[in-house]
């Protein structure tokens, strides 16, 4: 019935307006924690930050070894520009992670597109996972129907192999499940 401290998690590279902690989630032995601020330009896994893309984002895994926390990785969308907020929102489930980008401002749609860079504000989530302790980049997702500022990616959840992601400023008036978007 007693709880205490067992960890001050810190990144591995600090700089002020990062936000680290924006975002936080939990699933057994590791932490995944966002940081929409963060200024680096890098892409992937494990980078060296550079401070070239203000407010790119990023997010940092954590694993616990008996009581013992370390950053396992650095993770970093596999197309970055600034203000796009990756970080904003994170998910985990076992060993895999959701990362949101509300800003991203790609209007292409579905899995894995190309991003263009076309749509302000439409957003993205991107799915990594984690073989052993090494993670990679699994998807990068983008709604089905895509507009600016739909914010696609404000919050991102995970369960298993079940990613959901919000669109908060999507627009259609439809109603029920898989309707047709239309915006008004």
């Amino acid at each position: 019935t007693t709880w205490s401290q067992q960890a001050y998690l810190k990144a591995s590279q600090v700089n002020a307006n990062d936000e680290f902690g924006i975002s936080v989630a939990v699933s057994g032995d590791t932490v995944v924690v966002g940081a929409y601020g963060e200024a680096s330009s890098t892409t992937g896994i494990n980078s060296t930050p550079n401070e070239s893309a203000a407010s790119a984002g990023a997010a940092y895994v954590f694993v616990r070894s008996g009581t013992t926390w370390s950053q396992q990785a650095y993770l970093k969308a596999s197309q970055v520009n600034a203000y796009d907020y990756f970080g904003w929102s994170v998910a985990v489930s076992g060993d895999t992670v959701v990362v949101g980008a509300w800003l991203e401002a790609s209007s292409t749609t579905g899995i894995n597109s190309t991003p263009n860079e076309s749509a302000s504000g439409a957003g993205a989530a991107y799915v990594f996972v984690r073989s052993g302790t090494t993670w990679s980049q699994q998807a990068y997702l983008k709604a089905s129907q895509v507009t600016t500022y739909d914010y696609f990616g404000y919050s991102v959840a995970v369960s298993g192999d079940t990613a959901v992601v919000g669109a908060i400023w999507e627009d259609s008036s439809t109603t029920g499940i898989n309707s047709t978007p239309r915006s008004e």
